[in-house]
């Protein structure tokens, strides 16, 4: 993931995936628990334009670790 907001069939394709359902569960669910990622509009998870993006400390770990 990059710098700006993205929506989930963006970043599975960034990342190589194309089963959703498994990449919902497995790895986009957990990055959200643990605060990697934010959504746009927190406050609403279902928006129709809702997208996401690494979260501050996300940044600074990928920044200091790659």
């Amino acid at each position: 993931m990059g710098e700006d907001y993205m929506i989930m069939s963006e970043i599975m394709s960034n990342m190589g995936f194309k089963h959703r359902t498994s990449f919902r569960e497995n790895y986009f669910l957990l990055a959200l628990k643990d605060g990697a990622i934010e959504p746009l509009y927190p406050e609403q998870p279902n928006h129709p334009k809702q997208k996401y993006c690494l979260t501050e400390s996300s940044k600074k770990w990928l920044k200091n670790n790659v």
